[in-house]
C-alpha cells in the first residue's frame, strides 16, 4: 500500500515539475557529461556549490529591448556548442579497444524570469546513485521573490568510424523558486535527460539508451533568525530501452528533514534524518529502504570559503531474504576556497551506498573524492586541472574496482559571447575482476557561442 501512495505521489511531483518547468525559469549547468553550455565562473566557484542570484534584470514596463537577449539581465539566451572528441578507448573495454573521433552538436536555449545571466544552480544526474543525486543539493538564498528558469538542449553525436552509433539526446531542466516574506520559501527543480549510457561491463562494444528524471522540492521555513526547518521531497525514476537492462529500472522517493541552528549569518549547524524508498520494476528482492543519520555544518564565512560538511550513519535494508542488511559511515563534503582573484580549489568527498550496475550485486560502497584546481592567467585565459579518485565495493560479491581520473583543461574567451575549451582526460579502472580493467585516454575541443 505505501509503495502504491507513493506512485502516486512520485506522479504527482513529476507532472508539477515538468509543468513548472515548461513555464519558468533558472540555470545554466556546466561541467556535467552532457553538453551544456558554460559561463565563466569566477575563480573557484564549484559547480557542486550554487551561487546566490543577482538582481539584475529588464524593468517593468520597458517592452522588448536589446536585454531580452542577454546583453544585460537576459531573459532569452540561445546558445549553440560544437565538441570534437577524439578516445583511444571509445567503449571503455578491457581489451580490443575502439578509438575514434566523435563530433557533437548542442544548440539550446534557456530562459530566465526575471531576467539573469549569473550562474544559479549546478546539477547533474547520476543513473547508480540512489535519488539520483551523487551530493545533496544545497539551495541558494534567493534575494528576489521568486525566480524562474527553464532550459532545453537537444545534442546530436556523429561517430567517425562507429556510424551505427549515431544517436540524438536531449536534455530539460527546469525550476521554480519562491519566497514569501514570513520566512516561508519554495524551490522546485526538474531534470529530464534521454541519453546513451556505455555499457562499462569489460567487454562490449555497446552504448545503451536510457531516460531519467529527477523532480525535487525543497520547502523551508524560519521560525527566528537563529533556526530554520527544511523538507526534501524527490522523485527519480530510470528506464533502460535494452532488456538487457530490465534489472536497472526502478523508481527512488526521498524524503529529508532538516533543522538548522545559525550561530552567525553565515555559519549554522544542522541535524539531518534522510529516508529513501527504491522500488525496482523487475526486480523485487533489490527492493529497498535507506535511513541516514547526520550532523553537518555550513559556512560561508568570508568570501574566499564556503562549503558543507556532514558525516553520520546509514543503513540499507532490502525486500530479499537472502540480501544482508548493509550499514556504516556516511559522509560528504563540498567546499572551496580562493586563495587569490587568481587562483582558487574546489573539492568534493563521499561515502554512501549506491545502487547496483551489475546484475548480480544489490549495489555497492561508493567512497570518493575529486579536486579542481583554477588558476586565471589573464581576462582571456584560465586553466584548470581536475583530479577524481574512487572506490566501489560491491555487494554480494568480492569485486572491488578503483578509478583514478586526471584532466588538464584550458579556456580562451576572445569574445563576451564565445569561448574555446581544450581538455585532456586520462581514465584508469582497476578492477580486482581483471576484465572490468579498462584505461583510456581523450582530448576535447570545444567551441561554445552565447548570449
Amino acid at each position: 500500500m505505501m509503495k502504491k501512495i507513493l506512485r502516486v505521489l512520485s506522479v504527482s511531483i513529476m507532472i508539477l515539475g515538468i509543468s513548472g518547468s515548461a513555464l519558468y525559469a533558472e540555470d545554466i549547468p556546466a561541467g556535467q557529461s552532457e553538453i551544456v553550455p558554460a559561463e565563466t565562473l569566477p575563480a573557484g566557484q564549484s559547480d557542486s556549490i550554487p551561487a546566490g542570484q543577482t538582481e539584475a534584470g529588464a524593468e517593468e514596463g520597458q517592452g522588448v529591448t536589446s536585454d531580452i537577449f542577454g546583453q544585460e539581465g537576459g531573459i532569452v539566451h540561445p546558445y549553440i556548442i560544437v565538441q570534437e572528441k577524439w578516445t583511444d578507448n571509445l567503449f571503455t573495454t578491457q581489451s580490443d579497444e575502439k578509438s575514434d573521433f566523435v563530433t557533437t552538436i548542442a544548440p539550446g536555449i534557456w530562459l530566465a524570469f526575471p531576467a539573469n545571466r549569473e550562474k544559479l544552480l549546478s546539477l547533474d544526474t547520476t543513473t547508480s546513485a540512489s535519488g539520483g543525486m551523487k551530493l545533496s543539493r544545497i539551495k541558494p538564498e534567493g534575494l528576489r521573490r521568486f525566480q524562474t528558469y527553464f532550459l532545453y538542449s537537444p545534442e546530436v553525436e556523429l561517430y567517425a568510424d562507429h556510424s551505427d552509433q549515431d544517436h540524438f539526446n536531449h536534455n530539460a531542466q527546469g525550476l521554480f523558486q519562491y519566497n514569501l516574506n514570513n520566512g516561508l520559501s519554495f524551490d522546485i527543480i526538474d531534470i529530464f535527460k534521454d541519453r546513451e549510457d556505455i555499457s562499462d561491463d569489460g567487454t562490449s562494444d555497446t552504448l545503451y539508451r536510457y531516460s531519467s528524471n529527477l523532480a525535487d522540492f525543497i520547502t523551508t521555513y524560519d521560525p527566528s533568525e537563529k533556526l530554520t526547518l527544511r523538507f526534501d521531497y524527490s522523485n527519480y525514476y530510470l528506464d533502460y530501452n535494452e532488456d538487457v537492462n530490465d534489472y536497472r529500472n526502478r523508481m527512488d522517493n526521498g524524503f529529508d528533514f532538516y533543522l538548522f541552528y545559525k550561530f552567525t549569518p553565515k555559519t549554522s549547524v544542522f541535524a539531518q534524518y534522510a529516508y529513501t524508498l527504491i522500488d525496482y520494476d523487475d526486480n523485487d528482492d533489490y527492493d529497498n529502504t535507506e535511513n541516514k543519520y547526520f550532523a553537518g555544518i555550513n559556512w560561508a564565512m568570508t568570501t574566499k570559503s564556503r562549503g558543507r560538511f556532514k558525516v553520520g550513519y546509514m543503513e540499507k535494508s532490502f525486500d530479499g531474504a537472502g540480501i544482508d542488511t548493509e550499514d556504516g559511515l556516511s559522509f560528504e563534503l563540498q567546499a572551496q576556497h580562493n586563495f587569490s582573484a587568481k587562483r582558487a580549489i574546489q573539492a568534493n568527498a563521499y561515502r554512501m551506498f549506491n545502487e547496483s550496475d551489475m546484475a548480480s550485486a544489490s549495489g555497492y560502497y561508493n567512497t570518493g573524492i575529486d579536486v579542481g584546481l583554477t588558476q586565471k592567467f589573464t581576462e582571456k585565459i584560465s586553466a584548470t586541472l581536475n583530479m577524481t579518485y574512487e572506490k566501489h565495493e560491491y555487494n554480494e560479491s568480492d569485486r572491488e574496482d578503483d578509478y583514478i581520473r586526471l584532466g588538464p583543461a584550458m579556456r580562451w574567451t576572445p569574445r563576451e559571447w564565445g569561448f574555446f575549451d581544450l581538455a585532456y582526460y586520462w581514465t584508469n579502472k582497476d578492477s580486482n575482476e581483471n576484465y572490468y580493467d579498462y584505461t583510456s585516454n581523450m582530448v576535447i575541443l570545444r567551441f561554445t557561442m552565447t548570449l
